[in-house]
């Protein structure tokens, strides 16, 4: 008898785990569209882009994960200013270089903004990219207000660095600062990171102990965490400098609509792909706590040299691609049939994916973005 149920438990657990793939595949199945690019108009045609329309309209706040680094996700957050008004805009970056580089897009006629874009644009982060720069600059034109969030990029300290320089009024900050900025160019030629080096931290602890502007304070001890983070590997570091510079700004976006890019492992609605509470849960959560809603996209797609054993996670979306077009996946009917008991995800990464988005968007040729010429 005692085998026979230890026979019998161990088919069920077999029936049932082979028995979820089909049951995924069939939802998957039933709840996507598609929709295609218009190159001409800079937007997108077909039913998953109506779809998308609707529902961006319909919430407070959208958060786009993204794959970074390529051209197709700028001209999809391009299509969709194009067509849906947003006050705010938050991206990966660090609050003082999105400062500086606003202000310089909006007071700088376009022959001193490309030469400051030639000088600096090393130091922009993601904003390196060309069609990431120029969607930047759009929104900024348009009137969007934009945020930045992330820690300073360990190569930013000389953007940052020359700000202050052009603003102190002390003298012997100005030297310090000036020596500073001559090293880290200096060191740059060599790919050689400043912010890492004895230098910098000795003559940034010796300017803290000086008498400083609310500002170059601010600058400068922002600079010295981002050191600590990267030196230490410290993420939830990290995250929590997102999510406290978040918590800042809430009065300036938690009654306005806003546009939130960043790398989808920030971006669920529950535990990050990182195994953390980001920054898509703190949106999530502020808006339902204001009786609102956040909408959440998730972008994926195939890179040239990529198969479909690299893209093996995805396996059951990619069983309905047959065509060229972009698919937009609807995942709240999986995250029902989850939450019911009736299916089970083992790959934990696949089950934060589906639980922390609405939609899953795939990308059929991911394209490789141009950065600004170095010099």
């Amino acid at each position: 008898m005692r085998k026979y149920l230890s026979t019998t438990l161990c088919f069920i657990l077999c029936f049932n785990a082979f028995s979820q793939e089909p049951l995924m595949d069939s939802i998957i199945q039933k709840n996507y569209s598609t929709f295609s690019p218009l190159v001409d108009k800079e937007s997108f045609k077909g039913q998953g882009w109506d779809l998308l329309l609707k529902e961006t309209n319909a919430a407070n706040s959208v958060v786009v994960g993204e794959m970074h680094f390529t051209n197709e996700v700028p001209y999809f957050i391009n299509a969709l200013i194009g067509q849906v008004k947003f006050d705010n805009y938050f991206q990966e970056i660090d609050p003082y270089s999105n400062r500086i580089l606003e202000q310089n897009i909006k007071s700088l006629s376009p022959e001193m903004l490309n030469l400051f874009v030639n000088d600096f644009n090393s130091t922009f982060s993601f904003l390196e990219r060309k069609n990431d720069f120029k969607l930047y600059e759009k929104m900024v034109k348009q009137g969007i207000h934009t945020f930045g969030l992330e820690q300073v990029f360990l190569n930013s300290d000389r953007l940052l660095l020359s700000d202050l320089l052009k603003q102190t009024k002390n003298k012997d900050t100005y030297a310090i600062l000036s020596e500073m900025i001559k090293t880290s160019k200096e060191l740059s030629l060599n790919e050689d990171i400043y912010l890492f080096t004895e230098d910098f931290l000795e003559k940034s602890t010796l300017l803290l102990k000086s008498k400083l502007s609310v500002q170059e304070r601010e600058y400068l001890e922002a600079m010295k965490v981002s050191r600590e983070i990267y030196f230490g590997g410290n993420h939830h570091l990290r995250i929590q400098v997102m999510k406290n510079t978040l918590l800042k700004e809430i009065a300036n976006w938690s009654n306005k609509k806003n546009l939130f890019k960043f790398g989808a492992v920030h971006t669920p609605k529950g535990e990050s792909l990182m195994e953390i509470y980001d920054i898509g849960n703190l949106v999530s959560s502020i808006e339902d706590a204001n009786f609102r809603n956040s909408l959440h996209i998730m972008l994926i797609g195939k890179s040239a040299g990529e198969t479909v054993e690299d893209l093996k996670l995805y396996k059951s979306f990619l069983g309905v691609v047959t065509t060229d077009e972009w698919y937009c996946f609807d995942l709240r009917p999986l995250q029902k049939a989850i939450s019911m008991g009736n299916l089970k995800i083992e790959a934990q990464t696949l089950l934060r994916i589906i639980k922390g988005n609405d939609y899953l968007i795939y990308i059929p040729h991911l394209t490789e973005s141009e950065k600004f010429s170095a010099k």
